[in-house]
């Protein structure tokens, strides 16, 4: 995928949507919703009031940027207390499909705001 230069690979959102985040371990699957912070095509910052494990867990995630549904595997690479909760890194899964979908809803939400 070809990137302009002077482009953002990374988008903060003002009012942080809220997102699901499904764990999926050895007890099964566990639904918690998060607030997505920031987000680029290949990871994010969420923020949960549940503390979870840095790299021994997979989560899926599931969010709406501008107007598409995407879903996305996961693995959590940092944690950091924050307030009332956790501040979370994730790095996505690589599909470039994917990727190229999140960078389409960026500059989508990005030509919003400039309106």
């Amino acid at each position: 995928m070809f990137y302009k230069r002077s482009e953002s690979f990374r988008y903060t959102f003002g009012a942080p949507p809220e997102i699901k985040l499904k764990l999926i371990d050895s007890t099964g699957n566990l639904t918690i919703y998060c607030l997505l912070l920031d987000i680029s095509p290949k990871g994010a910052k969420i923020f949960s009031e549940k503390e979870l494990k840095v790299a021994e867990e997979i989560v899926g995630l599931k969010f709406v940027l501008n107007h598409e549904t995407i879903t996305a595997d996961a693995k959590i690479v940092w944690r950091q207390q924050y307030e009332e909760g956790w501040l979370y890194g994730v790095d996505f899964e690589r599909n470039p499909v994917k990727e190229l979908l999140i960078s389409t809803e960026i500059r989508e939400l990005k030509e919003v705001e400039l309106h």
